[in-house]
């Protein structure tokens, strides 16, 4: 279905006819904005590594983008970052459905500040970074040392919330990227290994995927 740039980023945009809604491949346009997070990332990490023995972490960095777009930085292990080996990571790209529902989008920040304490236990999780690219455009970046770590972000009893209760009354659609970092976060040529597209029913509380594997 792909044709291959360097680094596995698919060239053509192609139609996924068995979803409703997300029906557009984009794993190359979203993988340039998961690049310029991890740059940002890496830059941050770069501004605090004299300050990192006297940190406890996790450490939350706020960064103004253009266009006054919010990126949160999250470290939890940023040591690791600094190895030139491999490195995996998971990118979710969603659109939000347009609501003014002020109890859903309270319940999204009180899990999202509950996730994110949360995280600090699970070993392997080095970094989670989100930017809001344009209202309701969230991208969100982990860090990990291996794709073995989303296993543990399943268990969090607060992600299986969010997936399974939240994720179908907030969002029209998702992407999740699945991928690593050859050589490690400083040579920033991610590759992307697998996508899941999912398009929510909200009707029935339901939902589609597809999956592409690279």
């Amino acid at each position: 279905m792909y044709q291959m740039l360097q680094y596995n980023l698919p060239v053509r945009v192609d139609k996924i006819d068995s979803l409703s809604v997300n029906k557009v491949a984009k794993g190359r346009i979203d993988l340039i904005v998961l690049r310029h997070m991890a740059r940002q990332l890496l830059l941050t990490l770069l501004t605090m590594e004299h300050q990192a023995s006297m940190m406890n972490f996790p450490v939350v960095y706020e960064l103004n983008e253009r266009q006054l777009c919010l990126h949160r930085i999250v470290f939890y292990r940023p040591e690791a970052l600094h190895a030139e080996e491999t490195l995996s990571f998971v990118g979710f790209v969603s659109g939000r459905q347009p609501t003014n529902d002020h109890t859903l989008n309270e319940e999204l920040f009180q899990v999202d500040r509950q996730m994110l304490e949360k995280l600090k236990h699970i070993p392997g999780l080095l970094a989670y970074s989100s930017l809001e690219l344009r209202p309701g455009r969230w991208y969100n970046l982990v860090m990990m040392q291996t794709l073995d770590v989303k296993a543990n972000l399943k268990g969090i009893d607060m992600h299986q919330h969010a997936a399974y209760h939240l994720a179908p009354r907030t969002y029209d659609w998702i992407r999740i990227h699945s991928g690593i970092f050859p050589g490690g976060l400083s040579k920033n040529v991610p590759q992307l290994l697998k996508t899941k597209h999912y398009a929510f029913q909200h009707e029935t509380n339901n939902f589609q995927m597809h999956e592409f594997v690279y």
